[in-house]
């Protein structure tokens, strides 16, 4: 008897452990639903906003910053979080007893955060949000800026095409006027040595002594004819651009006419630098020293010439000088001559005067800008 007594009260007890442990697993559901979310909160770097968790989320494009906070208030001394944000990352990541988390930088969409305390892993609170797209996040932004590209290529692509255009046409332009030059210089030259040529002739038998000074206008006019052609196809060679190159031809173009008139050459050439000079300029430029000095051969009966050439900064100076007849600037103002070389030398951007008076000589001086 006493043995199922015994028996009855041992029943009784394991009936009311199991319902203590069944209490207990209520209470730690009962705890475990209580996780939830605090604050959302979003910034786009210079403001913040706080979200009502109440109502739907929806985020500005520029509010990619935001801080979530949780708390499971029954287990608020013992709880351990985990969270994941679905949409952006589906694996949990442990964050400890800290009830935050935070996101930078995040894509347009939709995104919902879920969170859970592992001391209770089977309740996960959820909370949902969207992020507007950036415009540059949408499909058509892609295609569009490859399209731009190849648009902005093909824009540069026609630009250089027309700039080598430009070029070329500039060239022939030169080109041509060098032709008309020559054409007009050797036109000149050979009519002179027909006529005198004639004149010759017609007075060989007459008087044989009058040859003699026709023969050495035609020498005179031949040779200028040579030294100013090859002077021409010298500029025109595109080996011969630099500043010094470019000197040593007039140079030696000014000895061999000036020589021939027996009138003594002082050449003086300053800080000359291997700079690259431009056909049009060299083309100029020669001609207006080509013109100066036949017309100082042929007009000035001068003895002495001197011409100094100084490169100072991005500018250069040029002087020419004789100590030849001279002239009356006033008078010589409407002759071609004058505007002529004052015409070329305003063509490549320089300023040119002549200074000049009867029996004194004759001065050019020449400004040019140089780069």
């Amino acid at each position: 008897m006493k043995y199922q007594v015994f028996k009855e009260w041992e029943y009784a007890y394991r009936c009311l452990f199991l319902l203590i442990l069944l209490f207990i697993k209520t209470g730690a559901s009962c705890q475990a639903q209580a996780v939830g979310f605090v604050s959302f909160k979003a910034t786009n770097e210079f403001t913040d906003s706080t979200y009502n968790l109440k109502k739907p989320i929806k985020l500005d494009y520029k509010r990619t910053h935001v801080i979530i906070s949780f708390c499971d208030k029954r287990d608020s001394v013992s709880a351990r979080y985990a969270y994941r944000l679905v949409g952006f990352d589906n694996r949990w990541h442990e964050n400890g007893p800290l009830t935050a988390v935070n996101y930078i930088n995040l894509l347009g969409g939709e995104y919902t955060i879920q969170v859970k305390n592992l001391n209770f892993p089977t309740t996960i609170a959820s909370l949902s949000f969207q992020l507007d797209k950036a415009f540059w996040q949408s499909p058509w932004f892609v295609p569009m800026i490859v399209a731009y590209g190849l648009l902005l290529v093909g824009a540069v692509l026609y630009f250089i095409r027309i700039y080598r255009l430009r070029n070329q046409i500039h060239l022939q332009q030169i080109r041509n006027e060098i032709a008309a030059d020559l054409h007009d210089d050797v036109g000149t030259a050979l009519s002179s040595i027909t006529f005198l040529g004639e004149m010759a002739k017609s007075r060989f038998e007459k008087k044989p002594e009058d040859i003699r000074p026709i023969l050495e206008r035609i020498m005179n006019e031949s040779r200028e004819m040579m030294q100013t052609m090859r002077g021409v196809v010298w500029v025109i060679n595109p080996q011969n651009d630099s500043l010094t190159d470019f000197f040593d031809k007039v140079k030696a173009f000014a000895e061999a006419i000036l020589t021939s008139k027996k009138i003594q050459l002082s050449f003086s050439l300053q800080d000359a630098r291997s700079q690259h000079m431009g056909l049009e300029v060299q083309r100029n430029l020669f001609l207006i020293f080509k013109e100066t000095i036949v017309n100082i051969a042929k007009h000035s009966e001068a003895t002495d010439v001197s011409i100094g050439i100084k490169v100072e900064k991005d500018y250069m100076w040029i002087r020419i000088r004789d100590n030849g007849k001279g002239f009356d600037c006033d008078q010589e103002t409407e002759g071609n001559g004058l505007r002529n070389l004052k015409n070329r030398a305003l063509q490549i951007a320089g300023k040119l005067d002549v200074e000049s008076k009867p029996g004194e000589g004759t001065e050019v001086k020449m400004i040019l800008p140089i780069t």
